[in-house]
């Protein structure tokens, strides 16, 4: 009977094998893919780099200082700003200069009038001046006409005197006046009442005639002195025609209103000047003005500084060691706030800064756009050596070995991690040189080689 159940026990147990157990070729017992990051073996020149730390510059730094003393009214700008040129960034209390400027025109329109009145005064001046010297001409015209006709009288009673014989009468006809002697004699001629042949008639003519000689000549005396006079006056009223003619009478009233003037515009650009403006457009990088607080042009602090973003640069202090393995020229990676950018070195400082000792290394930063602002921390990764060329991994993909120089990798295959073992000649931060185990174009496990073993089904979820 024992037999018998062990008999039929076996056949049972066959059958539960059979139907509750999997063998090792079942679709349960596969392992699930992985998911897995892959890169690309590539050939290229491994660069050692270093990192050097800076602030972002802007291309041109302008201190903005007030070109007169007050004290701050008004700040109209405030860090980060974009500003033109010519704006208004800062005003200075502007009383006392407005002031000055109506001061200063109060002093241009007297200026003004005062031209205005001697050019009236000139004007009547010389309209005086041009009569008088008509007056004058006239007079002395007057005074020649009248001397011609005094001295034609006279010549009239010499020739009568002549013709009357006066002057060959003798002492029977009487002798004349001492009056008309004189007369007579003045004239060169003969005397009334001597000897001649006009008798005793003509002697009383000529004693009359003689009188009238006497007063010819006196007319004729004072008509001289008459022209005399006239033309000492034309003379003089020619001198004062000219001096007012020929002179500027209004050069002294012109040159006060030009004065006024001067002193009225410079009393409007001090006006100007409360108004503190843009000399360049930029970005206003920082402020230090205070609104009530004075300031001059000698002030230690400016009142607002404007820098000009585009493009922007890096300044990084340079050790001594790595002076002469940065060059400019040399393309750098620039990184700020997170984000990557491309840069050049364009110069470094010959001397070092005292205080540090350390050089000072400037990178400039063609595209930024408006991203970057002044002041901002910045790393910057300077190469400073370069290998031969190698096949080129990511170093998230390397296993280093125990033995220097060597490690290990997963490499893609038909849907599988193959493990390889690689030499590799050196190694950055992100990248590794390796010399063999490798062949380019192979794909090697990135993210998630932690996760495999050499053979296990992979699945690539990016490259």
């Amino acid at each position: 009977m024992a037999t018998l159940l062990v008999l039929l026990a076996l056949p049972l147990a066959a059958c539960g094998r059979q139907g509750g157990e999997e063998g090792p070729g079942s679709a349960a017992g596969q392992k699930e893919p992985v998911a897995v990051t892959v890169a690309e073996v590539s050939r290229g020149r491994l660069e050692e780099t270093v990192e050097l730390v800076g602030r972002v510059r802007g291309h041109a730094e302008v201190a903005v200082r007030p070109l007169v003393a007050g004290v701050v009214d008004e700040v109209r700008v405030q860090v980060g700003d974009r500003v033109q040129k010519g704006q208004v960034l800062v005003v200075l209390d502007a009383e006392q200069a407005e002031a000055q400027v109506e001061q200063a025109q109060a002093a241009v329109e007297a200026a003004r009038a005062g031209l205005r009145q001697a050019d009236l005064t000139a004007r009547s001046q010389r309209l005086q001046a041009d009569a008088e010297l008509e007056q004058a001409r006239l007079a002395e015209r007057a005074a020649r006409v009248q001397l011609d006709g005094a001295r034609e009288a006279l010549a009239a009673l010499e020739e009568q005197w002549q013709a009357l014989g006066c002057g060959r009468q003798g002492a029977a006809g009487g002798r004349p006046s001492s009056a008309a002697s004189g007369a007579a004699a003045g004239a060169g001629t003969a005397l009334p009442g001597q000897t001649g042949p006009g008798g005793p008639n003509s002697a009383s003519g000529c004693a009359g005639l003689a009188g009238q000689l006497s007063q010819a000549r006196a007319a004729v005396r004072q008509a001289e002195l008459n022209l005399e006079g006239a033309r000492a006056r034309l003379k003089a009223a020619q001198q004062a025609h000219e001096l007012a003619r020929s002179g500027d009478p209004l050069a002294a009233p012109r040159a006060q209103v030009r004065q006024a003037e001067a002193a009225l515009a410079a009393a409007r650009r001090q006006l100007d000047q409360a108004r503190v403006t843009a000399p360049v457009a930029g970005v206003v990088g920082a402020v230090y003005a205070r609104v009530g607080e004075p300031t001059s042009p000698q002030a230690p602090q400016p009142l607002v500084v404007l820098v000009d973003p585009d493009p922007a640069r890096v300044e990084a202090d340079l050790p001594e060691g790595l002076y002469q393995s940065v060059k400019p020229g040399t393309s750098v990676n620039v990184t700020v706030a997170g984000k990557t950018y491309r840069g050049r070195v364009i110069a470094k400082t010959l001397v070092p800064d005292a205080r540090t000792g350390s050089y000072i290394v400037t990178v400039e930063i063609a595209e930024s756009g408006d991203e970057l602002v002044p002041g901002q921390a910045a790393r910057v990764q300077v190469p400073v050596q370069q290998s031969e060329e190698r096949l080129l991994i990511p170093a998230d993909a390397l296993q280093e070995g125990d033995e220097p120089g060597t490690g290990e990798v997963f490499v893609y295959e038909q849907g599988r991690a193959v493990r390889r073992v690689v030499r590799y000649e050196r190694m950055t931060s992100d990248r590794v040189a390796v010399l063999d185990g490798l062949r380019e174009g192979e794909r090697v496990i990135v993210r998630g080689r932690d996760l495999v073993a050499d053979g296990d089904p992979v699945r690539v979820v990016a490259e």
